[in-house]
């Protein structure tokens, strides 16, 4: 793959795949209060074999690895953006990308869904913006440092959850119950209701951005790290994606051992934090290996070249695409935007939502870019921090 446009075909590729992956591990978020949506005992619709197997599916194979894909994937767009020297690219344009996106981000955050990104994405960048001409290897040891320290302080978390009695029954459990009823209540509440309760779970979710900026720096430099030695422009030797592969594939066959025996036997305690810390540690590495398969794809002759293909215009539009995600299920589910069905479907058909939006998102991308050079919000962000943008295709 030595041509430009298959490395750039790839990236994009990339995007797609990390846009849709994460929709279906941000869907239950959209649909449930926090104290529900990543649970399994406590989750309204109890746990039979249809429920726990998409929980287990979204657990084991998505969760944590496309939020890591697409961090990576930011941090090579710093790169891209500007070139890797001169004032404007490092002390003008750049920041001026990131403070629009900061903006979009706290729209996003506090106007349509709580579980915003972009504004972790443009805090780090700033941060990982100094960092733009280091070499491959210090980006690489800095991004691993970071992800380390990341994963020992959420680990730890977990290990002293571990060590609290789980509080399925009595006042805690009460008042945990409470909380999740007035949430919902809200959320299916008129539209000034639900935007008050995001607006509420927004403000409750920013005393974690440290600990998330920790982590997405951490994924910006190793994406960017990757990029250069060749990993993300598919110009890597297929050794190095053998590796990345076999690595990454040990690595989820390692998280999906306690995740099985959580669902298989008993659904012990320390089965789910066991697998929940495993995941956190070996996200990044299961993240390559997908991006190795991605590459591989992208260089074969026959029907897995088709794949990169099919994703690349959804990436091409991320933004657009990831911002549509958030107004398409807030419609579905909060009350005051559109039918209000939040609290009232099973992991299952959220799974099913997911899917038809992913078929919808692939067609409007291909239907959109076939017509126009870019998506919508990105000619929007792009107007607003380099200036006049040609949108339509000549």
């Amino acid at each position: 793959m030595a041509a430009d446009k298959d490395r750039i075909i790839l990236l994009d590729a990339l995007r797609g795949l990390g846009v849709l992956g994460i929709l279906l591990c941000n869907a239950p978020g959209f649909a449930f209060p926090m104290e529900l949506s990543d649970s399994v005992r406590t989750w309204p619709f109890g746990t039979g074999p249809e429920t726990m197997s998409v929980w287990l599916v979204t657990q084991w194979l998505f969760q944590r690895k496309f939020v890591a894909l697409f961090s990576m994937l930011f941090g090579i767009s710093m790169f891209l953006v500007g070139g890797e020297k001169g004032a404007e690219g490092r002390g003008g344009l750049l920041y001026r990308r990131l403070g629009w996106l900061a903006v979009f981000g706290i729209v996003h955050g506090f106007a349509i869904w709580w579980g915003d990104v972009l504004l972790s994405y443009a805090l780090a960048g700033l941060a990982v913006t100094q960092a733009r001409s280091w070499p491959a290897r210090k980006l690489l040891a800095t991004g691993i440092g970071l992800w380390v320290v990341f994963s020992l302080v959420t680990g730890a978390a977990l290990v002293l959850l571990t060590l609290v009695p789980s509080a399925s029954t009595g006042p805690e459990a009460a008042a945990e119950a409470a909380r999740a009823a007035t949430a919902i209540a809200a959320y299916r509440g008129g539209f000034l209701q639900s935007l008050a309760a995001n607006v509420a779970d927004r403000l409750e979710m920013l005393p974690y951005e440290v600990l998330v900026f920790l982590q997405t720096a951490g994924l910006m430099m190793v994406g960017l790290g990757a990029y250069k030695t060749g990993v993300f422009t598919g110009a890597a030797s297929m050794r190095t994606y053998g590796v990345l592969i076999a690595i990454g594939l040990g690595a989820l066959a390692l998280v999906g051992w306690p995740y099985f025996a959580f669902v298989l036997g008993g659904m012990g305690e320390r089965d789910l934090r066991l697998a929940e810390g495993l995941q956190i540690a070996t996200a990044p590495l299961t993240t390559l290996a997908y991006v190795g398969l991605m590459a591989l794809a992208a260089r074969s002759a026959g029907f897995w070249r088709k794949i990169p293909a099919v994703l690349a215009p959804v990436g091409q539009m991320a933004f657009t695409n990831y911002i549509a995600q958030s107004l398409v299920m807030t419609a579905i589910f909060y009350g005051g935007r559109g039918l209000g069905l939040y609290a009232r479907l099973d992991r299952p058909a959220l799974a099913l939502i997911v899917v038809a939006l992913w078929i919808v998102q692939v067609l409007w991308s291909r239907w959109w870019l076939a017509r126009f050079s870019m998506g919508p919000l990105e000619w929007v962000w792009r107007r607003l921090y380099r200036g006049a943008t040609r949108l339509r295709r000549a």
